[in-house]
C-alpha cells in the first residue's frame, strides 16, 4: 500500500524546511511538475535544484493551518503561511498536491501577500 498524499505533503514541508535534499528528491515522481504564478519547474531534478541552489530564501518555515484530504487519497490541498527565521510572515500559500503511486507527481501553488 502506498502512503496518501496527506502523508507524502507533510513530509515534503519537513524535507523542504530541514534542507533534506535528498529526502525530498525520493518524495517526488521523476516526472514531477510544480506549477505557481511565476513559473514552472518540470522534472524532480529541476524542481530539487532549484529548491537547494536557486530559491530566492531558504531560511523559512511552512506553517501549516489546513489539510484538506480527498476522498481518493491522491490529492490534498494544504493552506498555511511562510515565516522567516525571525518568525515574520512573508506570504500566504495554498498548494494542490497530486500524488501517484506513492510519490508527489504534481504541486500547485498559490500566493497572497499576507494581511
Amino acid at each position: 500500500m502506498h502512503p496518501d498524499a496527506t502523508y507524502l505533503a507533510r513530509q515534503y514541508y519537513t524535507a523542504v524546511d530541514e534542507h533534506g535534499y535528498d529526502a525530498l528528491r525520493d518524495l517526488l515522481d521523476p516526472d514531477f511538475v510544480q506549477h505557481r504564478g511565476d513559473m514552472t519547474l518540470d522534472g524532480r531534478d529541476e524542481f530539487v535544484s532549484f529548491m537547494r541552489d536557486d530559491r530566492p530564501r531558504t531560511d523559512t518555515t511552512h506553517v501549516i493551518d489546513r489539510y484538506i484530504q480527498s476522498k481518493s487519497d491522491d490529492e490534498i490541498v494544504v493552506r498555511g503561511h511562510l515565516e522567516d527565521s525571525a518568525g515574520d510572515e512573508l506570504f500566504v500559500f495554498l498548494d494542490r498536491f497530486r500524488a501517484r503511486d506513492g510519490k508527489l507527481a504534481e504541486l500547485r501553488t498559490f500566493t497572497r501577500s499576507p494581511n
